[in-house]
């Protein structure tokens, strides 16, 4: 089974995440900040990453700088509501791998999961 890291600040957007990666066999770990999903992602080894962009304590552009730092490999996909900024842009400059707008379907969630992942 396939481990995925999703860090959000938004109970209502991480929830339904987890919900949908579940229900598609995935193990989900979660944060709800930057700060904490470095420490999950030290503790669990995920094999994937899901960040939002604008969080408190340690925002998702750094969260992905210093995952990439860790782990080179490792697959992040940058999720941000923000549709009229650059920051998804800047995500995939601070390595990224792709990135969705909020609020997005489940199905794109899942295609965009299982580019990067096998279950």
């Amino acid at each position: 089974m396939s481990k995925v890291l999703v860090i959000d600040d938004i109970d209502f957007t991480r929830e339904t995440i987890t919900t949908i990666l579940t229900r598609n066999g995935f193990e989900v770990i979660q944060a709800t900040n930057g700060k904490e999903g470095i420490d999950e992602f030290n503790r669990n080894a995920p094999d994937l990453v899901l960040t939002d962009i604008l969080m408190p304590e340690m925002e998702g552009l750094e969260t992905i700088k210093t995952i990439k730092r860790i782990k080179p490999e490792i697959p992040v996909i940058a999720i941000t509501g923000s549709t009229n900024s650059p920051f998804l842009q800047i995500a995939l400059q601070f390595g990224a791998s792709t990135g969705i707008f909020k609020p997005f379907k489940q199905g794109e969630l899942l295609e965009v999961v299982n580019e990067y992942i096998e279950t």
